[in-house]
């Protein structure tokens, strides 16, 4: 049977209600009372106790360091984490884990656990089976779905199906070999700036961050954007700045189509990846 940690960090799941609205308040253990596996050989961790809008870089490393330190003792993480920011959570571990087979599955909910009609109860167990059953890699466990930490992002503010892979490709069953033991952890390198491409968008707030290592910009449909924004990051790029671009749309590659597709050819595509992923593999040097 895998030797499964729980790590808890707040977020929605864990909330109770008080004066001052929905607060997160349950403990790994208060959680455990919702699992349906009670032969699951669980143990816990409390870690953070937050809303994740204000989870970090420094706590998500740490998460990793936690894993790392855990990997020879444990088979399998599961991490309790609020909605807002889980993807990003994810998609930094599994930059950080990027050479390893470790099993991490991150979970949350859109109701808490004690909310008649919550998807928390659901979400929690699926997580549980998914590292009891030895999903390698990191991943996203929601609403009966199991998403690769590299495309997941969430879409949705308020339904249970809140998170969706950017290829629409879903994780199969989860593999029956043994993790492999965290030898060491990859650290971020590059400050990362991300610019989301608008029409209105003056060359001066792209030139602002010549200061960044890299830039991803968030180019119109396959990989458009106006002159003379593409003049601004010709700029950053001749001062040493890496530009990365990536298509806003949810699904779909960056490819020079059009005449005013030129950056295509002069900065750096990012294809097959959530938006999310993408800012992190650059921060660690991935691509």
């Amino acid at each position: 049977m895998n030797r499964i940690l729980l790590i808890t960090t707040g977020g929605t799941l864990a909330c109770t209600p008080t004066p001052r609205g929905l607060v997160p308040t349950l403990k790994g253990r208060d959680i455990l009372e919702y699992s349906r596996y009670p032969d699951a050989d669980i143990s816990v961790l409390d870690f953070r106790l937050i809303d994740s809008s204000v989870m970090t870089d420094d706590d998500r490393a740490r998460l990793a360091d936690i894993i790392a330190e855990n990997s020879r003792k444990y088979d399998a993480f599961i991490i309790t984490h609020g909605t807002d920011s889980m993807a990003y959570t994810a998609a930094y571990l599994d930059c950080a884990l990027q050479h390893t087979a470790t099993s991490v599955i991150l979970t949350g909910a859109q109701l808490p656990l004690p909310q008649e009609g919550t998807d928390a109860v659901d979400n929690l167990n699926l997580a549980i089976k998914t590292a009891m059953e030895g999903a390698r890699g990191v991943c996203l466990a929601v609403y009966h779905r199991i998403l690769p930490a590299k495309t997941a992002t969430k879409t949705q503010t308020e339904g249970f199906t809140a998170f969706e892979c950017v290829d629409g490709v879903y994780m199969q069953a989860p593999t029956a070999d043994r993790p492999t033991p965290v030898t060491g952890l990859l650290k971020p390198v590059n400050k990362t700036g991300l610019i989301y491409i608008t029409p209105n968008l003056d060359r001066q707030t792209i030139e602002s961050y010549r200061h960044c290592d890299c830039v991803l910009a968030l180019v119109l449909g396959a990989g458009g954007m106006p002159k003379h924004q593409e003049a601004a990051f010709d700029r950053l790029k001749a001062g040493g700045v890496k530009v990365y671009i990536k298509s806003q749309c949810l699904q779909g590659r960056v490819e020079a189509l059009y005449e005013a597709h030129s950056g295509v050819g002069k900065f750096i595509p990012v294809n097959d990846c959530s938006v999310d992923w993408a800012v992190y593999a650059i921060m660690f040097g991935l691509i």
